[in-house]
């Protein structure tokens, strides 16, 4: 891997194009093609050896190890305590407890809604002119509470007026 990433760095001017072998190939081609692959062998090893010295030199290569050394204990760290809160958590019994919770509160609803639907349908069976009555009672006062919010926002909407021109 290092060695194509190393061929794709050297100038395009520099780099051979070495041709799939004939299927007819003399000796003599054998040979030309030997000297060619080994010839690129020895430009390669220069440039490796060159990057390879670089890259000591540099320092490059232990502030890597370095900072891959620091990562990896963090990551390491991190784990432990997630392994540790989920251990916490599972001991205690939180989760069970949560999902017991949720569980009864849907059934309290349910029981809820059910118990509220039998009470309106008695309500309805035992006195229907009065409950014909409330049901019309409660739309007019649905009517008329929207009719009182919008004088509200139309009084909100003059008093906004009367301020802006008063600060200016």
């Amino acid at each position: 891997m290092l060695l194509i990433e190393l061929m794709t760095l050297m100038e395009p001017e520099k780099r051979e194009v070495i041709e799939a072998p004939k299927k007819n190939m003399t000796a003599e081609d054998a040979v030309k093609r030997i000297q060619q692959i080994s010839k690129r062998i020895r430009e390669y090893s220069a440039i490796i050896r060159e990057t390879t010295k670089t890259l000591r030199e540099s320092g490059a290569i232990p502030e890597l190890a370095s900072a891959v050394r620091e990562i990896a204990s963090v990551v390491r760290d991190t784990a432990k305590e997630i392994n540790r809160t989920a251990t916490e958590l599972k001991e205690s019994g939180v989760p069970g407890d949560i999902a017991r919770s949720i569980e009864e509160t849907g059934k309290a609803g349910q029981d809820t809604i059910r118990t509220v639907k039998d009470t309106a349908d008695q309500v309805r069976k035992a006195a229907p002119q009065t409950s014909k009555a409330v049901r019309g009672g409660v739309e007019r006062a649905k009517q008329e509470s929207t009719h009182a919010a919008e004088k509200i926002m139309h009084g909100v909407e003059r008093a906004k007026q009367v301020v802006s021109e008063h600060t200016k």
